[in-house]
């Protein structure tokens, strides 16, 4: 294959010397040999023997003075980095109406109290809530709802299970008599209508129900049947090993007392993850330890979707225990390129999906990028519209950045791409990149949604692959994880992957173009795919000393943690350090997971506006999440998920918007 331009594939199937030469010509532009065996500290004829090879290969090309040079294509430099980089935690960022945050203020403290009664059934209480509604979201972006549809579902997702407060066999019914009731008392922000066609969703999630029905609202056509079959079916998806949310111990006193429940602990414990994979025929995939055929959570899904009008289907992947699972189909000459940004969780998704990748038959190339806040622009404008195609048989894309302003720009590449007979995988977290779902399903590309762990290729995966997800998930402290059952081994591995890429962002800030981030990434990729949990483990020493020491201590008002400057030295630490404030504060003594100082603030100027960052603890059980307690009235939309919010004010705004923060947070039950 003619290789009259560089690609991505070159690093790949190089040896050793020649993959430095590439690098070394892709940073500095052409050399002649006797420069490159000085600067790569290697013997001339080492040189000489790969530049031969190189040339013979057409990877690179001699000029007429005797000097090496490489066409750059989607090697080239970019030096147009932006200044200023992420300065914190960037979690899974979800979108709120005002009036779904104060429907999620009424009822978490209704679900925490649900939660209380996991002795009779799986978990149902705010993490199901929130997994639930972030199923049924991503569901209603494939099936192109409308606005109005879709914010009525989430309604409907977050009050299904509220009436198991009260009785688990008529739960449904108590859930719709529930938002009805409290709408009536003004303690919900919705219409007598609106009320009532959320009880609805909330009835018939379970039961029987009437598929077909369409109602009115406000001269506006509402399917409601076809959103209690959303719900249903949303529902019916969070069937993983973190509904049976329990110890060991409290796992016998079920067994004992509630012996016909055991069937819903032990299918959910076999389960590993359910993921939505549409291209466009759309799949639920099952990743289970054994055969689902027994499994009650995954047959009670089957029915749920059989009881539905979505033509879809279930798909069992099962999960290999011991070793790499076995190969997919494999072809020989097939090429792949791997997009995603240098951040924690997109390095690992990047990973996992190269490593199945070469399972199945390609030779994967790597275009990694700073994680910056233009990042999403250059790479749709600029990297992946230029991507050499020739041999290309496909493209994953991972977790690039919200971006309103790209949409027309994706949708020209995705274009471009199917035009050329490419195939298009996107795997995005952030729901704000879910508004391009309807559009990439429409061009035939793979569209993979799920939880934070669900994020990478491939469809053959082992038990060590979901434990890396589940690492990933852990690096976005996304509040829809598991609030128990974290390892000191987790833990421990998790810091140390920070560690690691933190370090590598603060040490290499001159990073210039995409072969320098490759340099970056490559190492740690392959330790990810090697399962070296131990050497991650090694650096998490050296994530507690750089990442969560605080440089002044914060000042306490109420149950709230107050940093009136930037709480740390670096940007990438600034979460950390108030994540170990709270934990360094103690727990209470009581019944699950309740910590004395339950929030932190922290505020700080950046030019001429003020940065503000929230957190509630994200395994903190008993308080309101912080971002159910922001005042959007008195200041810009905040960014994050429930747990953690960031915004950028003028100073006046934040003299207004911190007070009335810090009292919500005061008044808030726990």
């Amino acid at each position: 294959m003619s290789k009259s331009h560089f690609t991505v594939f070159d690093l790949l199937d190089v040896s050793q010397s020649e993959r430095q030469i590439i690098l070394y010509l892709s940073r500095t532009g052409s050399a002649d040999s006797q420069s490159l065996a000085g600067a790569l500290d290697m013997q001339p004829a080492e040189v000489e023997e790969a530049l031969g090879k190189l040339l013979r290969q057409e990877r690179i090309r001699q000029t007429s003075d005797g000097r090496y040079e490489m066409p750059l294509g989607i090697g080239r430099r970019r030096r147009t980095l932006p200044a200023r980089l992420w300065p914190a935690l960037l979690t899974t960022d979800r979108l709120y109406a005002e009036q779904e945050i104060a429907t999620l203020r009424t009822a978490i403290p209704l679900l925490q109290f649900a939660r209380a009664r996991l002795s009779e059934f799986t978990d149902h209480g705010p993490g199901h809530a929130l997994r639930v509604k972030s199923f049924a979201t991503q569901i209603s972006y494939i099936l192109n709802l409308t606005q109005t549809e879709r914010h009525l579902l989430r309604a409907g997702a977050l009050f299904h299970d509220i009436g198991n407060v009260v009785d688990r066999e008529t739960h449904n019914v108590v859930s719709q008599e529930t938002v009805e009731k409290l709408a009536a008392q003004g303690k919900l922000p919705f219409t007598a209508e609106e009320a009532h066609l959320i009880g609805l969703l909330c009835r018939w999630h379970r039961r029987e129900y009437e598929p077909e029905r369409t109602d009115t609202l406000r001269d506006t056509p509402i399917r409601t049947g076809l959103l209690a079959a959303v719900l249903r079916v949303a529902d019916a998806m969070d069937i993983d090993h973190r509904r049976s949310d329990h110890s060991a111990k409290f796992r016998g006193i079920v067994e004992f007392f509630f012996p016909d429940s055991v069937p819903h602990w032990t299918g959910a414990d076999d389960i590993m993850g359910v993921r939505i994979r549409c291209d466009p025929n759309v799949e639920l995939q099952v990743f289970a330890r054994g055969d689902t055929a027994n499994n009650l959570q995954a047959t009670m899904l089957r029915e749920d979707l059989e009881s539905t009008p979505l033509e879809w289907s279930v798909v069992q992947v099962n999960v290999a225990q011991d070793g790499p699972p076995p190969a997919g189909d494999r072809e020989a000459g097939r090429h792949a390129v791997v997009v995603f940004p240098f951040e924690a969780h997109s390095i690992v998704m990047a990973a996992l999906s190269r490593k199945h990748l070469a399972e199945a038959g390609y030779t994967v190339g790597i275009l990694c990028y700073p994680d910056t806040a233009d990042g999403p622009r250059w790479l749709w404008r600029e990297a992946l519209p230029e991507v050499e195609t020739e041999g290309l048989k496909r493209v994953v894309v991972i977790g690039d950045r919200p971006d309103p302003s790209m949409a027309q720009h994706v949708h020209d590449t995705v274009e471009q791409w199917e035009q050329s007979g490419i195939d298009i995988s996107v795997l995005n977290r952030h729901e704000g990149n879910w508004l391009h779902v309807p559009d990439l399903v429409t061009r035939a590309a793979e569209v993979i949604l799920g939880g934070d762990w669900a994020y990478f290729w491939g469809n053959s995966v082992s038990e060590n692959d979901l434990i890396w997800g589940r690492i990933a998930a852990l690096c976005t402290r996304d509040p829809t994880q598991s609030t128990v059952g974290v390892t000191n081994q987790e833990k421990a591995i998790t810091q140390g992957l920070l560690n690691v890429v933190y370090g590598a962002i603060t040490s290499h800030q001159s990073a210039s173009d995409t072969a320098d981030w490759l340099e970056l990434a490559e190492p740690i990729l392959e330790r990810i795919a090697d399962d070296d949990r131990g050497y991650f483990i090694q650096q998490a020493r050296g994530f507690i000393a750089a990442y969560t020491q605080a440089a002044l201590s914060p000042r306490t008002e109420g149950q709230v943690l107050i940093f009136d400057q930037a709480p740390g030295p670096v940007p990438q630490a600034y979460y950390w350090i108030m994540e170990a404030e709270i934990e360094r504060h103690g727990r209470m003594p009581e019944r699950g997971i309740r910590y004395h100082y339950p929030y932190v603030i922290a505020t700080w100027p950046e030019g001429d506006v003020v940065e503000l960052l929230a957190i509630s603890h994200w395994r903190e059980e008993e308080a309101i999440p912080i971002r159910m307690l922001y005042p959007a009235d008195l200041g810009p939309p905040a960014q994050g998920n429930e747990s953690t919010i960031r915004a950028r004010m003028s100073p006046e705004q934040a003299a207004a918007v911190v007070p009335a923060l810090v009292a919500a947070c005061n008044r808030s039950p726990t």
